[in-house]
């Protein structure tokens, strides 16, 4: 789980490093979500070893998820689009928003990662 919680970890910061050039940070985004997908996958295969807290984080990451993928898919937030991307509710919708959710995932990896490091006998 510490090798999950680097990967999460050092793929966000390398997000927000790119930010410095919107367009960098936008396919960086892209790429830091289907990262964090694969393992958000990978930390379902513990979930026994999870507590019960890490387990409500993860089942509520999952949600938001699943809520942002959805209003993705029904393209809710278009008639938001207008000619002037200033202060947009779009760019909170595919900016802010997707950065919140990594920020979270980055969390619960390491809420994880500190929950099973603790669960392993002291000889090994």
């Amino acid at each position: 789980m510490k090798t999950i919680h680097n990967i999460n970890k050092w793929s966000f910061i390398i997000t927000l490093v790119l930010y410095i050039t919107i367009i960098g940070g936008l396919l960086a985004q892209i790429a830091l979500g289907a990262i964090q997908i694969v393992l958000g996958i990978i930390i379902l295969f513990h979930w026994k070893k999870l507590n019960i807290k890490t387990k409500r984080h993860l089942l509520l990451y999952w949600f938001i998820v699943l809520m942002y993928g959805l209003l993705w898919a029904t393209d809710t937030f278009n008639t938001w689009k207008t000619s002037s991307m200033v202060l947009d509710p779009y760019i909170l919708f595919i900016c802010i928003t997707p950065m919140l959710i990594a920020s979270y995932s980055v969390y619960i990896t390491h809420q994880s990662k500190t929950i099973i490091y603790e669960l392993k006998p002291s000889y090994l």
